[in-house]
């Protein structure tokens, strides 16, 4: 499988299909086959890019004790493999974690975006959020990367009626299975990297939010939500479409934190249409 040697680390990545590139970014401690339902679909109109981020699946996997992972880290190494792949500039999609690397990318290298999507997108946390990722520290620092993250991972990133269907089980225990392959430290360093984004990390107490910085978006943008999402709710997404100019929300009808899983077709469908809508596509 190709690797690319970029900022002093190694990123797994494929590229399929032709026309206009389009990036996808992953969320939290998943790899490329988060969009194993709905890169296909998008793989018929455009030249999809899927990566395994620094530290997940495939790429190298650098110590946290020698490197900090941030979106920003992140999204340096994804700006220096579109140079490596000789890509002056592609659609950004991200979800989730995803989302947060794609406007830390697209936001520090505006010149490599041509348009960006987030989906299940947060530029700051609540406390319930912040709750949630700390108690998934503490179930790591006692449990390890067990079932129980497992367990815990699954119930809110999918939705209970898809839970109750034998497809939603099995895809549910793929995705499991995938987080559980991450190393207690490295998914440590990932839930980090979330409260680092939400600047909810000691000593970040008077940083400025990223939905401060949001403004400095420029490129078209299409904030998009599963309106069933009760682990980012939508109205984190409706926060990034108010404070990007001219971005348009959405909503994945039925649809949880995972839409290109839980609703590939409908969520592919609108990214494409808004895809198609942009310059240089």
């Amino acid at each position: 499988m190709p690797l690319a040697q970029v900022n002093n680390t190694e990123i797994w990545y494929s590229v399929q299909g032709e026309g206009v590139p389009v990036l996808l970014l992953p969320g939290l401690g998943l790899d490329h086959h988060y969009y194993r339902l709905g890169e296909p679909l998008l793989r018929k109109k455009t030249k999809t890019i899927l990566v395994d981020p620094r530290g997940i699946g495939e790429s190298r996997k650098d110590s946290p004790k020698t490197v900090r992972y941030t979106p920003e880290l992140w999204a340096d190494d994804f700006a220096a493999l579109l140079d490596y792949l000789n890509i002056p500039k592609a659609h950004i999609v991200g979800s989730s974690l995803g989302a947060a690397m794609a406007m830390a990318l697209v936001e520090k290298y505006p010149e490599k975006a041509i348009s960006l999507t987030t989906i299940g997108g947060f530029s700051e946390l609540d406390e319930a959020l912040v709750l949630n990722f700390q108690l998934r520290k503490k179930i790591i620092a006692k449990l390890g990367m067990g079932e129980e993250l497992a367990d815990f991972m699954g119930l809110f990133t999918m939705t209970r009626e898809f839970l109750e269907t034998p497809d939603g089980r099995k895809i549910m225990e793929a995705n499991q299975s995938s987080v559980k392959k991450n190393s207690p430290e490295l998914y440590t360093a990932f839930l980090d990297s979330i409260l680092w984004w939400g600047r909810k990390m000691p000593g970040q107490e008077s940083e400025p939010l990223f939905t401060t910085r949001l403004k400095n978006i420029n490129c078209p943008t299409l904030a998009a939500a599963g309106d069933n999402d009760y682990y980012i709710p939508s109205s984190f997404t409706k926060r990034i479409a108010d404070n990007v100019r001219g971005a348009v929300y959405a909503e994945i009808h039925h649809g949880g934190h995972i839409p290109f899983i839980e609703k590939p077709v409908e969520t592919a469908e609108l990214v494409l249409d808004f895809l198609q809508g942009q310059a240089g596509t």
